[in-house]
């Protein structure tokens, strides 16, 4: 085999291995002429985009990018027709054969005057995942920051170790008074945050132990000397490789104000309580104490009247100096004097109606008849009937017992 024989079998096989490397690229290859039009296509194209190289043939690579992308994609390919160099054109929307949109890279050379070529050459690749995803991050990013920025309650990443501030969001410095620029590179304990230093600390032993702490309540000094009271939660995360404590504080100052005013009051209450359960009780000692000397006096003007005067008006009686009438009139009211007929008349009272109840009130009161009537919007003679009711009821048989002036004495 001769020199001339070796190259062409090695050149044939350079042309098969470029040839295999081509339609197995992820990459698509696309060579367009100064026209814009393509004059050759890879196979990589069916499966990044769907379409066969054929179909491609001859097209204009702009008539596939979408049309908010479109600017970018012409001034790229301006760009480097008079560099004649190498552009990159960053991320740009392609049309897939399917109708969906797919997330190309692509750099462009410009290989014009390279006789084997005489053409634009564009490299595709396929980022869309990648892009998807960086979006995603992007917009997470976004709202983390929006999140840590906004955040009424103060969040602030700090070294383990030192306890110097890392980051302080605009919470922090409502809650404190501190700015970020004052803060930021300094510790908690040169601050003097920590009202005791020993509480973080512990913080520190639970989170190196644990990973985490939720709702600890802690005291802060703010800036002028005032001490919050706050709860705080936080956790170990690892920033640039070394243990950092993330950390959302909430001021619960107000709340522990209004909590220990409610427990004063509270207190307060419960002392006024049973202060009046004292005096109830001194009261209905009192009262049980005038009811016993009521009784005994009760009991001993029943004594002197039984003893006195009873016999007296009997022997009155039996001398003919008073009459039957007169004397009934005096017994019954020794009687309402000593109580003996209190307990019959309650009694007699339980067995009124509703109707008559208010009507005796109204009799007590001195009202005549006809104001009772007029009142309850009765008639004379039915007010009239309810009296009859009312003495029948109550046992007073006796015509020249008025009866206001009975109820008056019960």
């Amino acid at each position: 085999m001769n020199e001339h024989t070796q190259e062409s079998l090695d050149a044939a096989r350079v042309a098969l291995l470029f040839q295999a490397l081509i339609r197995n690229a992820f990459d698509v290859i696309k060579v367009v002429d100064l026209q814009a039009k393509a004059i050759f296509v890879s196979p990589s194209v069916e499966r990044v985009l769907g379409y066969q190289p054929r179909e491609l043939i001859g097209t204009n690579p702009l008539d596939f990018v979408h049309p908010d992308d479109l600017a970018r994609a012409v001034h790229a390919l301006e760009a480097v027709k008079e560099s004649g160099g190498v552009y990159a054109t960053g991320a740009i929307r392609a049309r897939h054969k399917d109708g969906s949109w797919r997330t190309m890279e692509a750099v462009l050379q410009n290989l014009v005057d390279d006789a084997d070529v005489r053409g634009i050459v564009m490299n595709y690749r396929d980022i869309t995942e990648r892009h998807e995803s960086e979006q995603q991050l992007r917009l997470l990013e976004e709202r983390y920051e929006k999140a840590f920025r906004n955040s009424p309650d103060s969040i602030t990443i700090s070294d383990v170790e030192s306890g110097r501030f890392i980051e302080v969001n605009e919470g922090f410095e409502h809650i404190t008074g501190y700015q970020r620029s004052a803060i930021v590179g300094k510790t908690s304990l040169e601050l003097g945050i920590w009202k005791d230093p020993e509480v973080r600390k512990h913080m520190v032993d639970a989170l190196v132990r644990d990973g985490r702490v939720r709702d600890m309540f802690i005291e802060v000094v703010i800036r002028g000397g005032s001490v919050r009271s706050c709860l705080v939660s936080a956790e170990v995360i690892q920033l640039d490789g070394r243990p950092c404590i993330l950390g959302v504080t909430r001021d619960i100052t107000d709340r522990v104000i209004a909590d220990e005013k409610l427990r004063q009051t509270t207190e307060q209450l419960r002392h006024e309580h049973q202060e009046l359960l004292r005096k109830n009780i001194a009261l209905n000692e009192v009262l049980e104490h005038i009811d016993d000397e009521k009784e005994q006096y009760r009991h001993e003007l029943c004594s002197n009247i039984d003893n006195l005067l009873r016999p007296t008006l009997r022997k009155l009686q039996q001398e003919g100096r008073l009459g039957r009438r007169d004397v009934d009139v005096l017994v019954q009211g020794l009687d309402e004097i000593t109580g003996k007929h209190i307990d019959e008349y309650r009694n007699n009272v339980s067995k009124l109606t509703p109707r008559e109840l208010d009507i005796l009130d109204m009799i007590r009161t001195g009202r005549s008849s006809k104001q009772i009537a007029d009142a309850l919007g009765l008639s004379s003679q039915t007010v009239h009937k309810h009296r009859q009711s009312i003495r029948r009821k109550l046992q007073l048989d006796h015509r020249e017992i008025n009866l206001a002036a009975y109820l008056r004495t019960q």
